[in-house]
């Protein structure tokens, strides 16, 4: 009897760009120049450098980039750092198939491995859109309730991700391929009680370091549990009480999870969650002339899951403050703008922000919520003079049905990579890059992880 990890291998292992639809491939390249802008924006923060030096003491020398300045290191250790960077803002793309940051994991697991075996942009394309449509195909055959549980799915269905992304660029048959899913998903876990705090970004660098390792293990011959799915005490039986939708499954290569329901990439630095309301608050005091200071109180009335994931009614630190409604509305009001400027420790003790925060409340409304809406909200600001304005939005700009333009895509990239200590040349020189993937030779310009 074919297994679960050897059905999804026997399709990921023998991914082609020339069969992935152009829809596909283009989204992967979005993903791709978001991801790296994102890394690059969190490579000068204390966290990715610090990750950077526990790498080098940790793990060898070697040819796999890492987007914080440094020097090559092994896979495993590159996909460790660039995991941990590429999460740090919370600024990474988001997919409601299974609530999860795919890309964060999936990517450096494909870039670290994509190097290691000295493929160019076509393999780490293929990689990327393997290991992406693994994680995604997982979320589904898991269901939501798996999130709900309190799983935190981006390390979880991130796992197998990252293992066929890796297996896919050192080439591995899907007889490899399916160990290599298999040594990963035996230890996939994450907690959501990881919000705010370094473990989140943290988690996301070890789940791509372990999809590499996995992959290098299984090239090795390693063996592993073939039935990690479906078996007594396996992934399904585990993490989600053994409910399984294996319709997902036969969707891989005919649905594009990249495609349908497609990637929200984010405007503001924060947990997605907060994006409708934040969004709201910045158009209602834009139509009416407001500033901040002429609010008395801001409701935020939001969906089951935002009221999940923002735990911080009053955080301590700027990391709580990314799962925060009074932050991210609050820093809106006093600022009139919520960038990765904001994500200090000097902002949360700002007086002005202290006083827009309080006055922010958020209320859990579960007649809010529907599948195209996950994250919605509805914003009522009170003025002082005792004015009413509120709206609705239950999809925020940057999802699937409200995309952000390539140029607003782009634009962002190139804020991401100036925060990161990048010049106009090289910013120009890597987006050229990502635009001709295809047919680069080298996965990512190589002096891109040199100091910049």
């Amino acid at each position: 009897m074919t297994t679960i990890a050897e059905r999804i291998a026997g399709w990921s292992a023998t991914v082609d760009l020339d069969r992935v639809p152009p829809a596909a491939v283009r989204a992967a390249r979005r993903c791709i120049l978001d991801t790296v802008g994102v890394t690059l924006a969190a490579s000068v923060h204390e966290l990715p450098r610090r990750v950077l030096d526990h790498a080098r003491r940790t793990y060898a020398a070697g040819p796999a980039t890492t987007l914080v300045p440094g020097a090559g290191l092994s896979p495993v250790g590159a996909a460790l750092v660039n995991g941990t960077a590429g999460h740090a803002l919370d600024f990474d793309d988001t997919s409601y198939t299974g609530i999860m940051h795919g890309s964060t994991v999936v990517l450096p697991a494909a870039l670290a491995a994509t190097e290691a075996a000295g493929g160019g942009g076509r393999r780490l394309i293929e990689a990327f859109v393997a290991g992406s449509e693994v994680a995604y195909a997982v979320a589904l055959l898991a269901t939501t309730r798996h999130y709900h549980r309190g799983w935190w799915s981006t390390a979880t269905f991130g796992a197998f991700g990252a293992a066929a992304a890796a297996a896919r660029a050192f080439g591995l048959d899907p007889g490899r391929t399916a160990t290599a899913l298999a040594l990963a998903g035996s230890h996939a876990s994450g907690l959501k009680a990881a919000f705010g705090s370094d473990a989140k970004p943290w988690l996301a660098g070890v789940t791509a370091a372990s999809g590499v390792e996995a992959a290098m293990l299984a090239a090795a011959g390693t063996t592993g549990p073939r039935a990690v799915f479906e078996g007594r005490t396996g992934f399904l039986a585990m993490l989600n009480d053994g409910h399984a939708d294996d319709a997902s499954l036969d969707a891989l290569g005919k649905t594009w999870r990249l495609v349908v329901p497609g990637i929200f990439f984010k405007q503001y630095p924060v947990c997605s969650g907060a994006h409708a309301a934040v969004e709201l608050t910045e158009r209602l005091l834009r139509e009416h002339g407001l500033s901040g200071d002429e609010v008395a109180s801001v409701v935020c009335d939001v969906t089951p899951v935002v009221a999940i994931s923002l735990v911080y009614d009053r955080p301590a630190r700027w990391q709580e403050g990314q799962f925060s409604m009074p932050f991210a509305v609050g820093t809106m009001l006093a600022r009139g703008f919520l960038d990765v400027g904001c994500l200090t420790d000097a902002t949360l003790a700002d007086p002005r922000v202290r006083e827009a925060m309080a006055k922010v409340t958020m209320r859990r409304d579960d007649t809010l919520a529907s599948d195209d809406a996950p994250e919605g909200a509805r914003v009522t600001i009170t003025t002082r003079d005792g004015r009413t304005h509120a709206g609705t939005l239950g999809q925020p700009t940057g999802m699937p049905s409200r995309p952000l333009a390539d140029a607003r895509l782009r634009e962002k990239f190139e804020r991401c990579a100036a925060a990161g200590g990048c010049d106009a040349q090289r910013i120009a020189s890597i987006a050229a890059h990502i635009d001709a993937l295809e047919s680069a030779g080298s996965a990512l310009p190589v002096d891109l992880g040199a100091g910049r």
